[in-house]
């Protein structure tokens, strides 16, 4: 491994931090290389702060509108750009009208007439970058690593040309060890599951909701007279309104579980969105999931699951982990 490589490992794997910055910051100049040519004159290669920004946004964009990871463990005082972040996030949903999480590589910002406010945020993030992070990244055990040169004033970082090169010929690579690194961060932060899931899924363009239609059979046991009824309200749902839930949010779990899923009301669902459960519901689900597990054939895979999930207690595990 070159030894340039090696300076950009030992500094992503032994960073000091008190928050995410580091991550995004190296992930974004890694990812800017890919687009540096083999066949370029020019012996030095610039990157601007803005369009390091951008990236750095995407990632938390991503991470936040799907899952609202915590991204340090001071939660009365979340990293700057997080709430730079949640802010734009905010406004793309009063303009949409709905919560419905949309990637940010397929968001046109002058649809929902926020090209102003990106804009504001883009900026307002890069500055933090100068003040905060691209300086520190270099630094490490009280030395310095001169893997690139930083002009703050005009706003540019500098590579070699043979330096950008070799972090694109490495870039695989020093994508998983940033990804390693940023969910062992995480998990230090928070108490969801499935985090180094969630992170790969960001990279991977494989956050996909699965239709829920193949647990109707098993839904569908728990009403003798076939009525359908709402989980929440108990009012029988008609078939054009019919939602499936899962009653500790999927943003948290990030998975399709028997256990955690309900038939309610589609309007419902929708209202429902990210918040907590209450306890009555919680204890709801626990009594039904027992009644559920007795109704399934009990040599199927299913109900092997859902069984694992009642001994284990997974309605309350989960949903105290969610509370914190």
């Amino acid at each position: 491994m070159a030894d340039y490589i090696k300076q950009w490992h030992n500094l992503i794997s032994n960073c000091s931090y008190d928050n995410t910055y580091k991550m995004v910051w190296s992930k974004a100049l890694v990812e800017l290389t890919l687009n540096v040519s083999d066949s370029t004159n020019e012996d030095t290669v610039v990157f601007d702060f803005n369009d390091i920004a951008k990236l750095c946004l995407k990632y938390y964009w991503n991470q936040t509108i799907y899952f609202d990871l915590i991204q340090s463990p001071n939660l009365k005082k979340p990293p700057e750009i997080i709430s730079f972040t949640k802010e734009l996030i905010k406004e793309f949903f009063n303009k949409k009208g709905t919560v419905q999480p949309i990637r940010f590589e397929k968001i046109d910002f002058t649809v929902y007439k926020l090209t102003d406010k990106y804009e504001v945020t883009i900026k307002r993030i890069a500055k933090t970058l100068k003040q905060d992070v691209c300086w520190r990244f270099k630094n490490l055990e009280r030395k310095t690593y001169e893997i690139y040169t930083l002009d703050k004033t005009e706003g540019k970082i500098y590579f070699n040309k043979n330096d950008a090169l070799t972090l694109k010929e490495n870039s695989n690579y020093l994508f998983t060890v940033i990804n390693y690194r940023w969910t062992q961060m995480l998990e230090g932060f928070n108490y969801s599951p499935r985090i180094s899931r969630k992170v790969r899924a960001i990279d991977d363009d494989n956050i996909r909701r699965a239709s829920l239609k193949k647990f109707h059979k098993h839904l569908d046991l728990m009403f003798d007279d076939g009525i359908r009824k709402c989980f929440y309200c108990g009012k029988e749902i008609a078939d054009k309104d019919l939602s499936v839930d899962h009653v500790i949010p999927w943003s948290f779990m990030f998975s399709d579980d028997l256990w955690n899923l309900v038939y309610c009301h589609r309007g419902e669902n929708s209202e429902k969105s990210n918040r907590l459960p209450l306890e009555q519901d919680i204890l709801r689900l626990e009594e039904r999931n027992k009644a559920l597990l007795q109704r399934l054939e009990n040599k199927s895979k299913d109900y092997d699951q859902l069984q694992i999930s009642v001994e284990k207690d997974h309605v309350r595990q989960f949903w105290t982990s969610f509370k914190g």
